[in-house]
């Protein structure tokens, strides 16, 4: 028997039916995954080991950023750029020596009576407290002018505390390393100045066209701000210095060369500086008579109203535009992580987390108002999703009146050969 007789007849399948639906795609959901975790944790391990190193090289980008305009206008002006750069530093250096030269012999005369009659006036006014009947004059006050009388005639590290003996090589050990890390910052910064646009070609052109304009807006956006923020503050601390140095001076404070030095260092610090700048012009005012330190606290009241409704606006211009309460963490978060140095960072990396979280949140708001999805994490940043207005190579189907489904879309790989040169693309940028 034929064996092709007892095998079942399929039906034949008509010419006009379309083949089967191919299955939809799988989902890709972004989240965190172990190997992302732990990719998180040995980056967060390895910047916590070269810890000094990430402090000595942001100090040198903010460094950088700062004198970068003064730079690039004397190239402008046809100088070539190491020397525009070696310029810029001679004229920092050599300024700030003679600043010191000019002020020190009168800061020296001013350290040496203030160590030698400071002490006095603060027994003589413990004593006064002591008699007054105060409660808290004499508890808490009594104990402040204890410690400041004891810091005074034995500097150490706090108030009756003995000096070790290897305090002078430990001294001079920390200048060393100070001047080391001084001169590593100016090389750095050097470098980044002379291979900034190198730097920022290469960033560019790892990302797609479509994205690579908002990169450039966040490089910029950051060095403006940062910049902006340090040069107002230093612009800031000179004139609150000199501005205190002599409203003490015609209240007849005593030691007001001190004080005035005091105040326009302590103004580098946000919000809690200009009050740490005052504290020890009104100690130094009781000791010469409660009116008279009427008159420094008014002076002071006086001062911050200035700096807050004409300085600030006109020197600042919202360079950072960070809430108080954001600048007062940051900085709590960079002295924990990393001392003073943390604390002078805090700022600026601070404004360089807001303008990438603004970047962001501006990319989704514009996603969202031209119909797409949401955008998956930070790829936007890598070009896997387009930004609004670019869609090349969308594949998928679009509906809903023109506009992409609510689904995540694909991105083919634009054309090179092809395709037009993007606005604010590394080629446009060449021509």
């Amino acid at each position: 028997m034929d064996d092709r007789r007892l095998a079942p007849m399929r039906p034949p399948t008509p010419a006009s039916e379309p083949p089967p639906p191919a299955p939809p795609p799988s989902e890709r959901r972004s989240g965190i995954t172990p190997a992302s975790l732990l990719i998180v944790l040995v980056v967060g391990y390895l910047l916590i080991q070269i810890q000094l190193v990430l402090v000595l090289v942001l100090l040198s980008l903010v460094f950088a950023t700062v004198i970068q305009r003064p730079v690039d206008a004397l190239e402008r002006r046809h100088v070539p750029r190491p020397l525009a750069i070696l310029i810029m530093y001679i004229a920092l250096i050599g300024g700030i020596t003679v600043l010191f030269l000019v002020v020190s012999p009168a800061v020296r005369e001013q350290a040496v009576l203030f160590r030698t009659e400071a002490p006095q006036s603060l027994a003589e006014l413990r004593a006064a407290w002591q008699g007054s009947g105060n409660t808290l004059l004499n508890g808490v006050g009594q104990q402040l002018l204890g410690r400041g009388i004891a810091f005074i005639e034995n500097p150490s590290l706090g108030g009756g505390i003995s000096v070790p003996q290897g305090a002078a090589v430990g001294l001079l050990t920390g200048i060393g390393g100070a001047l080391i890390g001084l001169v590593t910052v100016l090389i750095i910064s050097f470098y980044y100045l002379m291979e900034k646009a190198w730097l920022r070609q290469i960033v560019l052109r790892t990302t797609s066209p479509e994205t690579r304009i908002r990169v450039s807006r966040t490089w910029d956006e950051v060095e403006q701000k940062v910049g902006d923020w340090l040069r107002g503050q230093l612009t800031l601390c000179l004139v609150i210095g000199a501005t205190a140095t002599v409203g003490y001076a015609v209240m007849g404070v005593n030691f007001w060369p001190l004080l005035g030095l005091w105040a326009g260092i302590t103004e580098i610090v946000p919000i809690l500086g200009p009050w740490l700048g005052g504290i020890p012009a009104v100690i130094i005012a009781l000791t010469q008579g409660w009116q008279k330190a009427l008159l420094v606290i008014g002076f002071i009241f006086a001062l911050q109203m200035l700096e807050n409704a004409v300085l600030v606006p006109r020197v600042m211009r919202g360079a950072v535009g960070l809430t108080p309460l954001a600048v007062f963490i940051a900085i709590l978060a960079g002295t924990e992580l990393a001392g003073v140095a943390g604390a002078l960072l805090a700022i600026p990396v601070a404004a360089a987390i807001q303008v990438l979280l603004s970047q962001y949140t501006e990319a989704r708001r514009e996603a969202r108002l031209a119909g797409l999805s949401a955008l998956p994490g930070w790829r936007w940043m890598r070009g896997s999703v387009a930004p609004p207005g670019f869609a090349p190579g969308v594949t998928g189907p679009i509906g809903n009146g023109g506009h992409p489904a609510p689904t995540e879309i694909a991105i083919s790989p634009p054309n090179r050969e092809s395709q037009s040169p993007v606005p604010g693309s590394m080629a446009d940028r060449e021509r």
